[in-house]
Parts: C-alpha cells; sequence; structure tokens
C-alpha cells in the first residue's frame, strides 16, 4: 500500500480560514477516493498560516478492475427466430467494444434483455492522483478568495509551491503554470532552507520541518503554547482560559513561543473590558489575571520569532499597546463629560433602519415592552421606574467615542458610564445585559431589570424585522434573529418566567403596526409563530430530546417555554419506564376516534347505554379533578403515572366491547364526546402521545 503527501504552500492565510479549510480538503479528498473506486486506511489534515497538508495513507498501486454490465436491445429485437443476432444486435455490441455471440441474456421487469459484459481494467493511481488533486485544491471555497492568475485560480492567498509525493514519486500535477515538485520551505523569518522531501512519510515530513523552524501540527502548536502560557502564568497561580483566543494564535504562528509583557499601572482606571478588549481583539495578546479574576498590569505575547530576541519583542509590543491604551484613555475620559441621559436626544440622529426608525425610536417600544413585562410579572411601582430609566438608557452608550472605537463593548460601556454618573447599580447593569445573551453558550442577564430589557430587545427586534419583511431564510439572517429567539427561549425557561409568547409578540407588533404590510399584523404574527416553533423544535432536538417527543409536547402548546421544558423532560423520563406503552396507547387510541367528535358539550349520561363506557365515564368524573390538582405545580410525570393507571384499562374494555360509530347519531355522536373527553384531560395538559413514532416506542 502506498502513501500521498500534499502540501499546498501559500502567502499567509488568515487564521481563521484555515481549520474550515483542512476539513474541506478532508471531505474532498474522500470524495475523489469514492468517485475513483479506490480504497484507503486514512486521510489526515493539518496546516500553518503558510501551508495546508494532506496526508493519505493505505492507497492502492491501481483501481480495481471491474466486470461492468450494460443494457442492449431486448431479446426479441436482438435475436431472430433462429436465435442469430440481429442488426440492433450487432450493432450494440460493436458500440461496446464486444461481440454479439458474447452477449448475455437476463430476466428484468421489463422482460428479457441483452447486457454487454465489459471487463475494465483499473487505472495506476499514479495517473489518476493529477486529477484528483486539481479538483480538490481548486474546489475549496474561502470566505473570501484572491485571484492572481490570468486564468483565474481563486484561493484565500496566492499559491506559491505545490508540493505533491506518491510514495517516492513526484505527482504529475501543474495548477496555473505552477508545477508540482518534492520541495517545500522552513519558516519565512527562522530558515533559509528549501527541503527536498523523499518520500511521503508523514512523520519525517514533520521532522524536517521542525529542524527548519516550522511545528507543522496544529495540536502541537496549540500544546506549546498552552505550556508557555500557563508556565508564565503558574506565579500567579492561575491558569490559560481564553480558550477562542488560543484557537486563533494557533493559526497565526509556525512556531510560537511566549514573551510576557506590562504597561503602566495608571492604565488599570480604564474598566477592565476595554484593556483586554484592546489586547486580544486587536493585538491578539493575552491577558493576565490575578487568582480573583482582577486584571494585572501585563500582559503574553506569542511571538513567531526565536525567543532570543525577547527583549526587542517586549518593548515593541509594549509600545503599540500602550499607544492603544492611551487613545483608549482619552476615549474614557472624553466620554465621562456627557452623561448618557443628556445622549438621550442625540439618539434621533442615529438610524436603526429604514423602516424601524431611529435608535430612539427603538428604545421607545423597548421601553414601552420591558413596562409591559415588568407589570406582567408585578413589579412594584419603584422597581417600574428603574425599567423605566433603564430602558431609556439602554442604546445611549452608542452616541459615545469608546464604543465607536470597540463596537463590541456597546452595553459594556454604558454599564460603566452609569456607574460613574451615579445611576442605580441595577440600571447600570441591566444596560450591559440587555444584550445577553451574544451567542449559544453566552451567560444570561442576571439582574431581574436586566432580564427585563434583555426580553424587550429580543421581542421588538425579531416583531420590527418581521414587519419590515427582514426574515430569515437559508444562510441569511443578517439580524441575528435565530440567535436572538435562542436567547428569549434560554431567558424564559432557566429563570422559569411565565411569560406568554403570544401576548409579548401581540404587544410588540402593535408598536410596528406601521411597518406591517397593510397594517395587517395578523399574518406577520403568524409568520413569527411559525418561525418560533422552527426554532424551538430545532433547539430542543439539538439538545438530544427525541424528535417525535419534541413534536407531542409541543402540539399541546408552546405558548408558555418554561412549561414547555418542564413537559418534555416529563415525558422524556416517562418514556424509559413500564408504563410508556400503555400510555401512548391510550393517548392514541382516543385522539383517534375523540378527533371526530365535533362537540364540546357535555356528556350525557342517560345515553350510556353499554357498561364499558359507563365505567368510563365514571373514572373520568372520578379522577379528573384529582389529575388537574397536578397541572399548576407542574407536577406532570405524576399527572402521567396516575392517567395511565385511571384509564389504562377502562379504555381499553371500552374499544374492546363498545362500538362508537353506532346509527344512531345522538349516541354515536356523546361516545365520541366521551373519548374526546379522557383524551384532552393529558393532551391539553401535557402532550399528544399519538405523534409518537411507533418503532421507537
Amino acid at each position: 500500500m502506498s502513501n500521498l503527501l500534499l502540501e499546498i504552500g501559500t502567502e499567509e492565510i488568515p487564521a481563521g480560514y484555515i481549520v474550515p479549510a483542512l476539513k474541506q480538503m478532508k471531505e474532498l479528498f474522500e470524495e475523489q477516493v469514492k468517485k475513483n473506486r479506490l480504497s484507503i486506511d486514512s486521510i489526515h489534515t493539518t496546516g500553518t498560516p503558510r501551508r495546508l497538508v494532506l496526508f493519505a495513507s493505505g492507497l492502492p498501486q491501481n483501481q480495481e478492475d471491474i466486470v461492468q454490465e450494460v443494457k442492449g436491445p431486448s431479446a426479441k429485437v436482438a435475436f431472430d427466430q433462429s436465435g442469430a443476432p440481429t442488426k440492433a444486435a450487432v450493432g450494440f455490441a460493436s458500440s461496446q467494444g464486444v461481440k454479439a455471440e458474447e452477449m448475455i441474456v437476463k430476466d428484468t421487469s421489463k422482460g428479457k434483455y441483452c447486457f454487454a459484459v465489459k471487463e475494465i481494467e483499473g487505472k495506476k493511481i499514479f495517473d489518476l492522483l493529477p486529477e484528483m488533486l486539481t479538483s480538490v485544491i481548486t474546489s475549496i471555497n474561502f470566505p473570501k478568495s484572491m485571484r492572481w492568475k490570468s486564468d483565474k485560480l481563486y484561493f484565500a492567498r496566492p499559491i506559491r509551491t505545490i508540493m505533491a509525493l506518491f510514495d517516492k514519486d513526484v505527482v504529475n500535477l501543474e495548477l496555473s503554470g505552477l508545477k508540482a515538485d518534492r520541495k517545500t520551505s522552513g519558516h519565512q523569518f527562522l530558515s533559509d532552507n528549501v527541503l527536498d522531501i523523499l518520500d511521503a512519510d508523514f512523520e519525517l515530513y514533520k521532522e524536517q520541518l521542525k529542524g527548519e523552524k516550522v511545528i507543522v501540527e496544529i495540536d502541537e502548536r496549540r500544546d506549546i503554547i498552552r505550556k508557555e502560557i500557563n508556565s508564565l502564568l503558574s506565579a500567579y497561580g492561575t491558569t490559560l482560559d481564553e480558550e477562542e483566543l488560543l484557537e486563533e494564535v494557533t493559526n497565526l504562528v509556525e512556531f510560537p513561543g511566549a514573551v510576557k509583557c506590562s504597561f503602566d499601572e495608571e492604565f488599570l482606571a480604564i474598566p477592565s473590558e476595554v484593556i483586554e478588549t484592546s489586547m486580544k481583539d486587536h493585538q491578539r495578546y493575552f491577558p493576565v489575571k490575578d487568582k480573583t479574576g482582577k486584571l494585572l498590569p501585563e500582559f503574553i505575547v506569542i511571538t513567531d520569532r526565536e525567543p532570543g530576541n525577547g527583549e526587542i519583542i517586549r518593548n515593541g509590543n509594549e509600545r503599540v499597546l500602550r499607544a492603544r491604551l492611551a487613545d483608549a484613555n482619552f476615549f474614557w475620559e472624553e466620554d465621562k463629560k456627557t452623561t448618557l441621559h443628556d445622549r438621550l436626544k442625540d439618539l434621533e440622529g442615529v438610524v436603526f433602519h429604514e423602516d424601524m426608525g431611529s435608535y430612539l425610536d427603538r428604545g421607545e417600544r423597548i421601553g414601552d415592552l420591558a413596562y409591559f413585562i415588568a407589570e406582567t410579572l408585578d413589579l412594584s411601582p419603584d422597581r417600574l421606574e428603574l425599567v423605566k430609566r433603564a430602558s431609556s438608557l439602554c442604546k445611549t452608550d452608542l452616541l459615545t467615542e469608546m464604543v465607536g472605537e470597540f463596537p463590541k463593548l456597546q452595553g459594556i460601556m454604558g454599564r460603566e458610564y452609569a456607574l460613574v454618573q451615579g445611576e442605580d447599580e441595577e440600571v447600570a447593569r441591566s444596560i450591559a445585559e440587555h444584550y445577553l445573551p451574544r451567542f449559544a453558550d453566552d451567560v444570561l442577564p442576571e439582574t431581574e431589570i436586566g432580564i427585563i430589557l434583555s426580553l424587550a430587545d429580543k421581542f421588538d427586534l425579531i416583531a420590527g424585522c418581521f414587519a419590515a419583511g427582514l426574515i430569515p431564510t437559508g444562510s441569511q439572517d443578517p439580524y441575528g434573529l435565530r440567535r436572538q429567539s435562542q436567547g428569549i427561549i434560554r431567558i424564559l425557561e432557566t429563570k422559569d418566567l411565565h411569560l406568554s409568547l403570544q401576548k409579548l409578540f401581540e404587544k410588540s407588533l402593535s408598536n410596528v403596526t406601521g411597518i406591517c404590510p397593510d397594517g395587517d399584523s395578523g399574518k406577520v404574527y403568524e409568520q413569527i409563530i411559525d418561525f418560533f416553533k422552527d426554532r424551538i423544535n430545532n433547539i430542543y432536538i439539538d439538545r438530544g430530546y427525541r424528535y417525535d417527543i419534541v413534536e407531542s409536547v409541543m402540539k399541546s402548546g408552546f405558548n408558555d417555554i418554561s412549561d414547555l421544558i418542564c413537559r418534555l423532560e416529563a415525558i422524556t423520563k416517562i418514556s424509559k419506564t413500564p408504563i410508556w406503552q400503555n400510555l401512548v396507547a391510550v393517548v392514541e387510541r382516543t385522539f383517534n376516534i375523540g378527533k371526530n367528535c365535533e362537540s364540546d358539550g357535555e356528556v350525557k349520561e342517560d345515553l350510556l347505554e353499554e357498561e364499558e363506557e359507563r365505567k368510563l365515564w365514571a373514572v373520568y368524573k372520578k379522577e379528573k379533578e384529582n389529575l388537574l390538582k397536578h397541572v399548576t405545580p407542574r407536577r406532570y410525570e405524576e399527572l402521567s403515572i396516575e392517567y395511565n393507571e385511571a384509564f389504562a384499562k377502562p379504555i381499553h374494555d371500552f374499544f374492546e366491547k363498545v362500538f362508537v360509530n353506532v346509527e344512531d347519531e345522538n349516541i354515536k355522536n356523546n361516545r365520541l364526546l366521551l373519548v374526546k373527553k379522557v383524551n384532552e384531560l393529558y393532551v391539553k395538559n401535557i402532550a399528544n402521545l399519538a405523534f409518537i413514532v411507533e418503532h421507537d416506542r
């Protein structure tokens, strides 16, 4: 078996492009392997900012030989009465390179047909590789690509070298005038050597590059960086906790080393978030903190140079950060001269969206909705005033110089300026918290006012965007409405808030009625609910809940998210117990029959003729109130158990002995109504188990 080693040497590729590109390389080569009928042991990809590498082991030297059967004319057409081949048979056989006498006749669904049997000899892998690798390289997609050749070759950055070896042989690959060879280069600054790779031996390739100051394996570079940072942090009793930054920095260097630097303590008067953002977002520096999480006047730089140049590196990076922090300090001092309240009127001049008005308009809508939520949650008059104050200020920091320089600090700077300017502490915190959660696993708002503002902000944004026709489609979601809906769901379930989605969206839409097409907010509401329904379904399935259980629970309503998750967890737990099949059967059978009932009146006892239906009605009357006592405290597991105990046998007896669809319409409808009431006692309160998939029970 043979090995393949491919290295695409490039100019420096952005860090965020590398891992997705390597994933594509592996998948694309796997497709080529399958397409060309090849076997393979393993495929491994790795890379640095200046090279993308693919190593495949266990490739054969040749394709497997195959026997191919090509369908020709029917036997009736191919042979005459004497059995001799006709012109049609001879012509077909000739076109396939076989003799007519060598064709075989096989039975098909349409009768007997002739088949030409051809033995196709497998090609040499070495001859297939040029086309295979060309397809892989040219099919990699990047967020942004460059074109630097006249024949429109697009890649993240210009390709400068291609090394392609099949065992010891160079693959005959040429791409835009660039021929593959066995050469690769060492580190762009630390090595002047060009290496000849003699064999597609991945371990030897890695060692040769390491000798020229290139650590080609991503995992190895990451481990080196982590170890060096932790070594420096050990003096403070802390360890690295910047995983996202670590992933980025790992793909910015080929030969990592860590250097500890410092900055003037006077800059610590600036909010720590500003300093950390200056470090991480602008310079990719690692902040240093003590055991309590307090920021220290030090930072760590990951270099792509020899550690012997540490002093030069330290001085250069300290100088860069000093300039950044000096700018930030200027913004901080200047912004404090104008209060957030005084900035409020200027929000009118900042357009959020042409259909949704200015940030002042949006802030007023958020305030109205926040007040509505606060009243629903029975906040005291004093607390309601704080909600008003917080909602009026929540967008004002967008006008500050600091947020203009560091947009990701919106909300955070609002909190800091509010605290400095003497605002209530919870009001200040809520300004920052109303943006939470910013992404799927982000923290949630903690203060009561922050929670209310966060919900109001998200409900208003979703309602406004849908009213303006800015509905997410496919991968297009410019206003992050999927993320906003996920934030709503997480807040409502985690904080156990019993708020009605229907009332909140109706209230939100009432504030943007003028945006709705023809003023029809009802149609927009239906679109929002459908969107939210899909989001709820996807979120809980992604969390590992069974898709049919999610559907069955949602069939009983999803207006109260906090209640929905309680029912979902209860049904999931019940599904793993011995009563599950009986419970599903009771609900399913009563639903399938009861759904034909069009009456919502009362069961008439004088029309109950059969003993089994009288017993079922007696059980219903006896158990109804006892079962409903479990609903308000959300004891859904207990309700399920007791419902099954109460109705499993009488329902079975009813369907065994009682014929529902009798000719007498009064008796028929009365029986349908009885079954419907038994079903609704469970379905209206927990889940419609008629949607449970049978093979999953």
